[in-house]
């Protein structure tokens, strides 16, 4: 589930689908400018670039050194880059006013997990410095503490034993039961109704004679019958159904049936053609496989609550914060329609 927390801090996943008819070895141009300025801040292209850049190089490395790629990746995705490192700026002014502290070696340990042993060397192939990466670290760090304090802990204490219950009840509604049905059905297709009922009741008289494999009925019922095209009985393979796509007409009967029996000869008409078809059921096994438990459940039921009332909070807490720090957007709305901060040449 995409939730406001992760947006904040990630930038959405995106897939290299795109068509580019520019060929490898075209230079990426960077047209940088101010975008905007929070809480005293200025946000620039090269800002959101460097971002980018860093999600690329860790969730698509394959991608990250090729110019056409990363031009791809930039056009779509600056302008989400850019309104999150402005949410994140606004929350960490409203760390800074609450004196939120993260000790340097929290971060120093962050870093060296986000770019691994050799620190220096990765940031020099990102073009980032050790001031720039240690910020993003921290800023990610404060965001996601900022973030459980001012809105993930209150959502947690909103919800209670009662909202999981029907959350539970909300689950059984829409995962009723599932049933899984193992059988096998004799056909007797005839040219009149009444020929098909003899072959039917000579085919019930030899299951409740001596043992018989259903798979041999209907070779059995056949002996000693000449090839004659007003009869053809056949015998299915194994069906394995579901219960929700078991037909109503099978269904009827099977549930009549305990696993191992087999049914009276029932007429039916047929879907394929509209004849009537004498049919016995063999029933081989049948599962009901119940829903989750309560306990089972208990503790995804209680996150998914929490995160829809995390998703409705976040919204109304970044609101609060652009009115209390004053960010009105204004640079973004005064863009050119046709800026686009990235080219390739």
């Amino acid at each position: 589930m995409k939730t406001w927390i992760s947006r904040l801090l990630f930038i959405p996943l995106f897939l290299f689908t795109c068509s580019l008819s520019a060929a490898e070895g075209q230079e990426l141009i960077v047209h940088n400018r101010i975008l905007a300025t929070v809480n005293g801040k200025a946000v620039s292209v090269m800002d959101v670039m460097k971002k980018m850049d860093v999600f690329l190089s860790r969730n698509y490395p394959e991608h990250s050194k090729s110019d056409t790629s990363r031009y791809q990746f930039f056009i779509q995705n600056w302008r989400d880059t850019l309104n999150q490192i402005i949410d994140n700026e606004l929350i960490l002014a409203d760390a800074e006013k609450l004196e939120i502290k993260i000790a340097d070696a929290e971060v120093r340990e962050k870093i060296h997990e986000r770019f691994g042993p050799n620190v220096m060397a990765s940031l020099d192939e990102l073009g980032l410095t050790l001031d720039e990466a240690w910020h993003m670290i921290y800023a990610e760090m404060a965001v996601q503490r900022m973030s459980w304090y001012r809105v993930h802990s209150k959502a947690m204490h909103r919800i209670g034993p009662q909202d999981i219950k029907v959350g539970y009840e909300a689950y059984l509604a829409q995962n009723p039961p599932q049933e899984e049905w193992k059988y096998q059905v004799l056909s007797i297709r005839a040219a009149t109704d009444s020929l098909g009922k003899v072959f039917a009741q000579k085919a019930q008289a030899l299951l409740q004679g001596e043992p018989l494999p259903f798979e041999a009925l209907a070779s059995k019922l056949k002996e000693g019958m000449k090839d004659d095209s007003n009869v053809t009985i056949t015998v299915s393979d194994e069906l394995d159904v579901a219960g929700s796509k078991l037909s109503e007409a099978h269904k009827t009967v099977l549930c009549t049936l305990k696993p191992g029996s087999y049914s009276e000869p029932v007429s039916q008409v047929s879907r394929r053609d509209q004849s009537v078809v004498h049919r016995i059921f063999y029933l081989k096994e049948h599962k009901v496989i119940p829903p989750k438990s309560f306990d089972a459940m208990v503790d995804a039921l209680h996150d998914q609550l929490v995160m829809k009332e995390v998703n409705k909070e976040f919204p109304l807490y970044l609101k609060k914060l652009r009115k209390q720090f004053n960010y009105e957007g204004k640079e973004l709305s005064s863009l050119p329609n046709d800026f686009v901060p990235f080219e390739l040449k």
